[in-house]
């Protein structure tokens, strides 16, 4: 596998973009913003629209802006309501609830469907795009390779409940733009005004009234475009406001939403949130042979998730004996991919030790086989279903029958600034969003800030929007302070959250030339290859409930 070299990157155009989240898609899918269409979107009903002196039309930037005043009303009638009802007062699904159900978080414990809803950033416009269905981002990702994901933005509920209403969503058939509001003075006042926006039923719900476990999504004008954008950061919208004045007109919260997957956080599943540890054939040559140094990383042998194959410059037998010393059999194979227009895929891939040794033919678990290369002309657009085809065939063995196929990057293949950009090129983009998962190589502690952090951050939340794991291929040369660098990168992404319990790190030493043994000294990781091994199981050990 290659290094990537090291070289000053052109500056970001993120900060020019000011970092907004407007619900622009300019038509793409019929989910900006909010998601798909709910099956309880409800009709014009009854309601008045806004008081006019005369029955001259309103334009469309008059009524959108009028409507702000609808919106601010109908959250502050609801604030006034919840205050006087009584606190053992019955609430439908829908309906506002007495204050201190807000207060004491009942109506974020009762929110039904708690969803996620995904942000995209649209590389060609500028704009963002929002859905709550998975289904929508798949197909997202298949068929608009402009759209980088970039996780997700805020949580709402999906169905109604007590204190929680329908957000309403709006299709601007003139330029693409959706519109959301929770009011439904201004729900009915946009259908009796603005024939031109296609009322497309219920996204979400949300709350009229702050509560424990929401936050506000701020709501600005943007007067050039006559668009709406909305943003939960408050950061985001503290910057807006002292820096985009003249074009973007404040206008207060547009409702409350859920900040966080599920009512009492840490949310998800009650695995730990911190990534499993494989250590690689190649360059651990002298662990295999060495009898005499098995003792010094015997935590290591016993507790690490798995194998990376990368079984360059080490035998059959030493891989053999290597893996025979340890407890998992979890097998993750790395092939690079070569270069030429010719059928690149190998017949056959690792498994010559199932073939030499029968004992190896029966434990070895092929989780994944990854293929490699930064070069993103070397992907011809079927070499991901090819692989699929021959690698997760059902009718292979158990133990020759590999989980999934990944691809394998280096972190300027994320760097929008970069030639090497994958939404550069359709075929290494289809690639990476057709794969089960995802590995990057970043060594020592090249990606834990600056642009290549930048990239590698955003690599794993690119791969985790899409629900695959993420490998951080952890190589080194022979460069001193591994330890040091590879808990600067560890923790960084830590501090960020972005680790998941099925990620993984393989930690590389290329060549066998930095220490291997010992792993620890006196409790305390060393500073060698298996040192990085067992502080890592370490801090997964830790976060383990």
């Amino acid at each position: 596998m290659e290094l990537f070299s090291r070289h000053r990157l052109l500056p970001a155009t993120r900060a020019a973009r000011g970092r907004l989240v407007a619900g622009l898609c300019v038509g793409l899918l019929v989910a900006c913003g909010g998601g798909q269409s709910g099956g309880d979107a409800q009709g014009s009903g009854a309601g008045a629209s806004m008081a006019r002196d005369s029955d001259t039309p309103m334009t469309e930037a008059q009524a959108l802006q009028a409507g702000a005043a609808l919106n601010a009303k109908s959250l502050q009638d609801a604030l006034s309501r919840a205050q006087t009802l009584p606190a053992t007062s019955k609430v439908a699904p829908g309906d506002v609830a007495p204050i201190s159900a807000y207060a004491q978080g009942e109506v974020s414990r009762k929110a039904v469907g708690r969803v996620s809803v995904f942000r995209f950033y649209n590389t060609g416009t500028g704009a963002h795009f929002y859905t709550t269905s998975v289904d929508e981002r798949e197909q997202v990702y298949r068929t608009a390779p402009s759209m980088s994901p970039e996780g997700e933005a805020f949580y709402a509920a999906s169905a109604a409940s007590t204190g929680l209403s329908p957000v309403h969503r709006f299709f601007n058939t003139q330029t693409g733009v959706h519109f959301y509001t929770i009011s439904e003075e201004e729900r009915v006042s946009v259908q009796a005004n603005l024939p031109q926006f296609n009322y497309e039923g219920v996204a979400y719900h949300a709350s009229l009234v702050p509560a424990a476990g929401f936050k506000p999504l701020y709501r600005f004008f943007v007067r050039n475009q006559g668009v709406h954008f909305y943003t939960a950061s408050e950061e985001e919208s503290l910057s807006v406001q002292a820096n985009m004045t003249a074009t973007h007109q404040y206008e207060g919260v547009g409702y409350y939403v859920m900040d966080a997957a599920c009512a009492s956080p840490p949310c998800g599943s009650t695995g730990p949130n911190r990534p499993r540890v494989f250590i690689a054939l190649h360059g651990n040559n002298q662990l295999a042979d060495n009898a005499s140094l098995d003792a010094q990383w015997t935590y290591v042998r016993q507790n690490a998730h798995g194998i990376w194959g990368n079984n360059a410059n080490i035998s059959d037998a030493q891989s053999a004996s290597l893996i025979r010393k340890m407890t998992t059999r979890n097998l993750i194979t790395e092939y690079p991919v070569p270069s030429g227009a010719a059928a690149w895929l190998p017949l056959s891939a690792f498994n010559n030790l199932q073939v030499l040794y029968p004992d190896l033919d029966q434990s070895l678990n092929p989780e994944a086989i990854a293929f490699y290369t930064s070069d993103i002309s070397r992907w011809n657009g079927r070499t991901v279903a090819q692989a699929e085809a021959i690698y997760t065939n059902p009718a292979a063995s158990a133990t020759r029958r590999y989980g999934g196929v990944y691809t394998g990057w280096q972190p300027q293949n994320f760097d929008p600034a970069n030639a090497k950009y994958i939404y550069n090129n359709p075929n290494a983009l289809m690639a990476f969003r057709s794969s089960k998962g995802t590995f990057i190589e970043c060594p020592l502690g090249a990606c834990t800030s600056g642009k290549l952090g930048e990239a590698f951050r955003r690599a794993i939340r690119e791969t985790h929007v899409r629900g695959r794991p993420f490998i951080w291929f952890a190589s080194n040369s022979g460069s001193p302070g591994w330890l040091a660098a590879f808990q600067a990168t560890y923790n960084a992404v830590a501090t960020e959250g972005l680790w998941r319990s099925e990620d993984v790190i393989a930690i590389v030493n290329y060549g066998g030339v930095y220490p291997k043994v010992p792993e620890a000294v006196g409790g305390v990781a060393a500073d060698t290859s298996t040192g990085l091994a067992y502080w890592a199981l370490q801090q997964r050990a830790a976060a383990t409930p």
